[in-house]
């Protein structure tokens, strides 16, 4: 019994070896000094390429939306077109500080309050494109849209990547608002 379980162990710890030795990856590249035998003793005076996109500064940046959001109308029902409409008026809100338009789209004063922190006079955002758009949910009729873009806040001078999440459905009045920004 004993020899069968190690039996196991070992055949498992060979396929879990086997599916993950493709993915493996250094923690951080040698230092320059390190003698290995495959480094050449020459030191490279190339940068080395950066391969994540690179993030605008502060003064290249642009606020827009840059989304065309009707192209994304063949993801949903018909019935669920609405919450694209929403969609594009709170973001054109966020792009052009609108702060009215921006409250105006929430199902309630007191959710648009609470949601304040995505609109703030100090940020500027750009939205670039959807990553997602869930409509099959157990909530009849409520779309889920996550956005992708960056933001600027000008206080801190900062440019960082944003992804929100809006879960967008009609209120008792049949109104499509958005339930919540994540």
């Amino acid at each position: 019994m004993l020899k069968t379980i190690a039996r196991m162990v070992m055949l498992m710890s060979l396929i879990f070896l086997a599916a993950c030795g493709g993915d493996v990856k250094p923690i951080e590249e040698p230092s320059i000094g390190a003698n290995t035998p495959t480094q050449s003793s020459a030191i490279s005076t190339q940068k080395p390429q950066n391969t994540e996109p690179k993030q605008p500064n502060e003064a290249s940046f642009k606020a827009e939306l840059s989304i065309n959001l009707k192209s994304y109308s063949d993801q949903l029902t018909e019935n669920d077109l609405p919450a694209l409409e929403v969609l594009e008026k709170n973001l054109t809100a966020l792009v052009e500080h609108d702060h009215t338009l921006y409250q105006s789209g929430f199902v309630n004063k007191k959710l648009a309050d609470a949601m304040e922190p995505y609109y703030d006079e100090h940020y500027q955002y750009k939205f670039t494109d959807i990553e997602s758009i869930d409509s099959m949910l157990p909530n009849e009729h409520q779309v889920n849209i996550t956005v992708i873009g960056q933001r600027l806040d000008m206080a801190a001078k900062t440019v960082e990547n944003v992804k929100m999440l809006y879960a967008i459905r009609p209120n008792d009045q049949g109104e499509w608002v958005i339930y919540i920004i994540d």
